[in-house]
């Protein structure tokens, strides 16, 4: 099932199927040297950041329809365990922080 509704998603990327289309805010990661990349195998898209990476795991719902279940992304506690500040512009990541008022985000967001 996952593996015919791979296609749907690999329209999300370029031709090459490594990089996600700019006019989705990732021009602004392509400057800084950063790439999406489309792994299909492990149904994740993912950006490296020094040794670690950042990633968002997804299932094919619905082949016929493209439908995808975005599962799970991880990306915060890089930021947040390496001593970085955060600016949470994703309207999923300032209410994500909000709701979870962890000590290890504390002092970490700027606006």
């Amino acid at each position: 099932m996952a593996g015919s509704g791979r296609y749907m998603l690999r329209s999300l990327a370029s031709s090459s199927g490594t990089k996600m289309n700019p006019s989705h805010r990732m021009l602004s990661s392509e400057v800084q040297g950063l790439s999406v990349v489309h792994d299909e195998k492990n149904m994740e898209f993912f950006i490296k950041l020094g040794g670690d990476k950042a990633f968002l795991q997804y299932d094919v719902l619905d082949p016929a329809t493209g439908a995808v279940d975005l599962q799970h992304t991880t990306v915060m506690d890089h930021f947040a365990t390496k001593d970085k500040h955060m600016k949470l512009t994703c309207w999923y990541l300032q209410k994500f922080y909000k709701e979870n008022p962890l000590p290890e985000y504390n002092g970490k967001v700027i606006d």
